[in-house]
């Protein structure tokens, strides 16, 4: 088979066969499949994610098998051959070879592996790869790395017409949402919206990444992602979102723009002294002016003036400065517009050329 071929389709499956804790050690394999159709299929599962792809290849020897994941990838990156030879030997290790390079590795029997069953929706919905992928980008942010008792650690996926989706994550701290269109009257039907864990949607965003084309569908309690070779199914949280909603300002006092680039580059400056147990970074606006103060005992102090179009009242509010740093970078427009209400209140971030994108920080009193 081709190595570049089966590269690519290793890196489709490794995010979900590596993991921190695997329960089992099988789950940190991927299954291998050779069928007498000259089809070679991969296949991974960490038991609430699971993912096949498949690749053209000739098969000489129908068989199956599992394989450290990562092994295998790094086995197939390091070699230069453009062909490779795979093959079962009668001591159960996987013979890979490369021109004048061989790897034997070890193995597990593919009865070992977790039972996979590729389900296929009658009804399926054909997506818009490029405005979701860029949604979940955009919002990722947010979502809880590892779960506490304030929030989910998932992206709420909520449907908001017919042809709309919003996509809304929270670590209790910061909200992000993007709405972007989606098929949600017919992918939804009755389902009024679901949590898609963390690394779900990490998943999704790495295969939407390498296509033109996907198809989606939900099933039971599961969602599913098609491409013309991958098949994605992800096992939804059960948790309840909370309503986001409540927290919004449903009128602000005051706004200003500013150029994202400047922005950016001002808060990494700020960055250089904040640490651990000063990570804040005040915003001070005045007339056509916003400033930026950060510091910390051990490192010191730092300011830097922005010029902006701005004529209303003085203005001061702080944020943790890894907040914003997120928020900032997850824009793709010229311009940050902050609107806020006061310093008790929330920092609301917009995307000027993507109205769709809305990000909240909650203040720091300092």
């Amino acid at each position: 088979m081709k190595r570049d071929i089966l590269q690519a389709a290793l890196q489709k499956v490794v995010g979900i066969a590596e993991q921190r804790r695997a329960s089992m050690q099988v789950l940190s394999h991927v299954l291998l499949e050779a069928t007498d159709t000259n089809r070679f299929s991969l296949s991974a599962t960490d038991l609430s994610l699971s993912v096949r792809t498949n690749i053209a290849a000739q098969v000489e020897c129908p068989g199956q098998t599992t394989v450290s994941a990562r092994k295998l990838l790094e086995s197939v990156k390091e070699v230069r051959h453009d062909v490779l030879h795979c093959e079962l030997l009668e001591n159960e290790r996987l013979s890979v070879t490369a021109g004048a390079v061989n790897y034997t590795l070890a193995t597990i029997p593919a009865a070992d592996f977790p039972y996979f069953e590729t389900i296929t929706p009658e009804q399926t919905c054909p997506l818009n790869v490029e405005s979701l992928r860029r949604g979940l980008e955009s919002t990722l942010y947010a979502v809880p790395e590892d779960e506490d008792a304030i929030s989910v650690s998932g992206m709420f996926w909520h449907p908001v017409a017919e042809d709309r989706l919003r996509v809304v994550s929270s670590d209790g701290h910061r909200l992000a949402m993007n709405e972007v269109p989606f098929p949600s009257k017919a992918f939804f039907a009755d389902v009024h919206g679901v949590v898609v864990p963390r690394k779900g949607v990490q998943e999704i965003i790495r295969l939407l990444e390498k296509t033109d084309t996907a198809l989606g569908a939900l099933h039971e309690n599961r969602l599913i992602i098609r491409t013309p070779d991958t098949h994605l199914m992800v096992l939804l949280l059960e948790e309840t979102f909370p309503k986001y909603e409540v927290i919004i300002p449903r009128a602000v006092v005051g706004s200003l723009e500013v150029p994202r680039a400047e922005l950016q580059a001002a808060l990494r400056r700020m960055a250089v002294v904040s640490d651990a147990s000063s990570n804040h970074v005040r915003f001070i606006i005045s007339q056509d002016r916003l400033g930026l103060d950060a510091g910390s005992e051990e490192y010191g102090t730092a300011h830097e003036e922005i010029p902006v179009e701005y004529a209303g009242e003085n203005f001061a509010i702080a944020f943790n400065i890894r907040y914003v740093m997120d928020v900032v970078q997850s824009f793709t427009g010229p311009m940050v517009r902050l609107e806020w209400v006061d310093e008790y209140h929330g920092g609301i971030f917009r995307d000027r050329d993507d109205p769709g994108i809305f990000a909240l920080i909650m203040p720091i009193m300092v």
